[in-house]
């Protein structure tokens, strides 16, 4: 039986990153009206096989927790997740978006950034494939998630002005995201 797999890991302590990010926004882009919440995550989406979906699940979080090419228990949080099983870790995703989005007109994305033209997701499926007994992962998906807020009165024209905080297009638009070398889609979109 294949199952969906979400791992999400944020830094347990205040992330300078995503802090220095959504100043740069809000102070130095002109965003600053419409920025509400700046969340940075690392993430990794997968097909798992195996026998039982708990047992998958309790097995895939053995291994991450002892492997620090996914999480550091000293630093991280981290959820990880499959259908309608109770998730393991102690990240609670919904937070993040209870403060900043429970105005209305508000809108919270998630976007997930990856490197175009590699194959780093071969890696990590064959590094987590390796620790495993009775599971298998494929289809791996794998990048930094940033979840933006923005006030805006549709989901267009959030999808819209996130686009326009996230990629860099010069010294004046954009900051998250280099079109060089990077792409993104959009995982989510969330109004309260």
């Amino acid at each position: 039986m294949k199952l969906p797999v979400e791992l999400w890991v944020r830094l347990r302590i205040i992330d300078l990153v995503a802090q220095t990010a959504r100043i740069t926004l809000a102070d130095k882009l002109d965003f600053g009206g419409r920025l509400f919440g700046l969340a940075h995550y690392w993430y990794w989406a997968m097909d798992a096989e195996g026998e039982r979906a708990p047992s998958v699940l309790d097995e895939i979080d053995r291994a991450i927790r002892f492997d620090s090419a996914f999480t550091n228990q000293n630093k991280h949080v981290y959820r990880l997740a499959c259908g309608s099983e109770p998730p393991r870790g102690d990240l609670a995703l919904e937070r993040d978006y209870a403060t900043e989005s429970e105005a209305a007109g508000r809108v919270a994305v998630d976007c997930l950034v990856r490197e175009k033209g590699l194959n780093r997701e071969t890696a990590y499926a064959a590094r987590l494939n390796g620790r495993l007994r009775g599971a298998k992962v494929s289809n791996m998906k794998c990048g930094e998630v940033w979840r933006i807020v923005v006030s805006a009165p549709s989901e267009r024209s959030a999808l819209a002005e996130v686009d326009r905080m996230l990629v860099s297009r010069s010294r004046r638009e954009g900051l998250l995201l280099n079109p060089h070398y990077q792409g993104y889609e959009v995982i989510g979109v969330k109004r309260p």
